[in-house]
């Protein structure tokens, strides 16, 4: 028999949408400070979301998932050096990692993405499609409100 409080049948982390966007700043802080590389000062743009089951289901309630993510200017020739510090570092915190990619210095295309086992958010650090940058980002799994009911509607 399953157990309730496991798997996905957990019930959902509380957070307040405020309590998230801080969570998601703090772990994409924690792989810059890691990386040895900056935020740029552009604006980050959070992206809250419902959440949505696998099979289309929907609770009545505020749920919701975070996209968070934020740019930094790296030079391309040290974006293998980033994957690897940040995959490194995220092994070594016992994050799964599930994409990882290395290109060539003159390509600006490398890659690195994990999830957490309990928390089951996930990170990904990558090239954009400008040279000379790379996007750190958290996605959250779904997230319940404070004083929210846990239940599900078809």
């Amino acid at each position: 028999m399953a157990n309730p409080s496991t798997g996905k049948d957990a019930p959902l982390p509380v957070k307040s949408r405020d309590e998230a966007l801080t969570w998601a700043r703090q772990i994409t802080e924690h792989l810059t400070q890691t990386a040895g590389i900056q935020v740029n000062a552009e604006p980050a743009d959070p992206f809250y979301s419902p959440c949505v089951g696998r099979n289309g289901e929907s609770a009545p309630d505020d749920r919701y998932t975070l996209f968070y993510a934020v740019h930094s200017y790296v030079p391309n020739t040290q974006h293998n050096d980033v994957v690897r510090k940040v995959r490194d570092l995220l092994t070594k915190e016992g994050l799964t990692i599930s994409d990882y990619q290395e290109a060539p210095a003159t390509q600006a295309n490398s890659t690195v993405t994990a999830r957490h086992p309990d928390s089951r958010y996930v990170v990904d650090v990558s090239s954009t499609a400008g040279d000379n940058r790379m996007v750190l980002s958290v996605t959250t799994p779904c997230l319940k409100p404070p004083s929210v009911p846990d239940t599900l509607t078809p």
